[in-house]
């Protein structure tokens, strides 16, 4: 009876103690919960504490920014102030520099009056003095130029008398070269007929020579007819003559548009004659020869020019062009008396204009000549 009382107190201390290890089991459970709620708190709490943290470094930083930024601002603004109290400090100088320069300046302003007028009495009679000099000048200048005009229309005269006195002679010449030509040809040597050949080609360089010099002389002389020309209209006619005379020549002509002028038609025709011809002629050496005629436009004046692709010249001896009888290549290179561009230079100089030369030895030439609008 002992034993199984026993055995009863003995299972019911088991259950007990069975019941109190559950009982520890659901209390460890409950701590291990509890344990991991209060570390997730910790972590949930440490990571709000990391950012309240950050927050406060930037807040940190953007204090000291700022506190920097005020710094400059004030550092700058002080700088300013003494700038401007330094600049307010030389006006005040200034002024008054300033206001002793103004006494000053008064003073002198007198003086300066006074002067003036001593002056202005001075300006007074130099300009008398200078208009009666111009007055004498002006006399001097017309009597001079009375003087000119008669010397040159005596030279003209003379001009034209020896030419015209010296065909009859020289078609003497030429005649009797030709009647001796054809009676003693067979009986001359062969040095006798090149004598007769020189004298008949030298009678007919001197026969144009006279009928240049003929001509130079009438353009100096002749009335000028001014009326609106054509320049285009012109120009054709005169290129179209002088391809004629030359139907052995591969020419290429280029002609831009070229502005009409008050003018003389005969005499800028003839200016037109001689600068193509010249054209022509200096570019006989060239297989194909370029010819370009063109004009500008100015206020003033129209600028006419004539530009080819010739054997050019040295611009050294440009100022000999258009004088009478200058030439600067040998007759037995290129044939012509000199006169050409003298008529040229007198034909452009009566209407008012200009003439001038540009070129490069054997690189072409330019030919510019201007008549004034009015």
């Amino acid at each position: 009876m002992i034993t199984q009382a026993l055995q009863e107190q003995l299972s019911e201390a088991q259950a007990k103690v069975t019941a109190l290890h559950e009982e520890l089991a659901q209390t460890n459970r409950g701590l291990v919960a509890l344990t991991m709620e209060l570390e997730q708190r910790v972590d949930q709490r440490t990571f709000e504490l990391r950012n309240t943290q950050l927050e406060l470094t930037k807040t940190n930083s953007d204090l000291m920014q700022l506190t920097l930024e005020l710094e400059d601002r004030v550092n700058s603004r002080t700088r300013e102030l003494e700038t401007a109290n330094e600049t307010l400090r030389r006006s005040r100088l200034a002024a008054l520099n300033l206001m002793e320069d103004a006494i000053t300046a008064r003073a002198s302003v007198e003086l300066v009056n006074a002067a003036l007028q001593v002056e202005m009495k001075q300006r007074k009679n130099a300009e008398e003095a200078i208009r009666q000099l111009n007055v004498e000048l002006e006399m001097r200048v017309n009597e001079r130029t009375e003087q000119l005009r008669t010397a040159n229309q005596e030279l003209e005269a003379f001009s034209y008398s020896v030419s015209h006195d010296l065909r009859a002679p020289l078609r003497h010449v030429s005649g009797y070269v030709e009647l001796l030509a054809k009676q003693v040809q067979s009986g001359l040597s062969e040095k006798g007929i090149h004598y007769l050949d020189s004298i008949a080609d030298s009678a007919h360089q001197m026969g144009k020579l006279i009928d240049d010099l003929l001509q130079f002389s009438r353009t100096g002389r002749a009335d000028l007819r001014r009326s609106q020309l054509e320049m285009n209209g012109i120009v054709r006619e005169v290129v179209d003559s002088v391809s004629k005379d030359n139907p052995d020549r591969t020419i290429e002509w280029v002609v831009g548009v070229l502005p009409s002028v008050l003018g003389d038609d005969a005499t800028l025709r003839l200016a037109w004659i001689n600068l193509l011809s010249n054209a022509v002629k200096f570019t006989r050496t060239r297989a194909k020869a370029s010819i370009e005629i063109g004009a500008k436009a100015g206020t003033k004046e129209v600028i006419y020019f004539v530009k080819d692709n010739g054997v050019g010249f040295d611009m050294k001896y440009a100022q000999k062009l258009f004088g009478v009888f200058q030439r600067l290549h040998s007759t037995e290179d290129f044939e012509g008396t000199g006169v050409g561009l003298a008529n040229v230079r007198r034909i452009v100089t009566r209407h008012g204009g200009r003439t001038w030369a540009e070129a490069e030895l054997n690189n072409g030439a330019t030919f510019y000549f201007s008549i004034p609008h009015n």
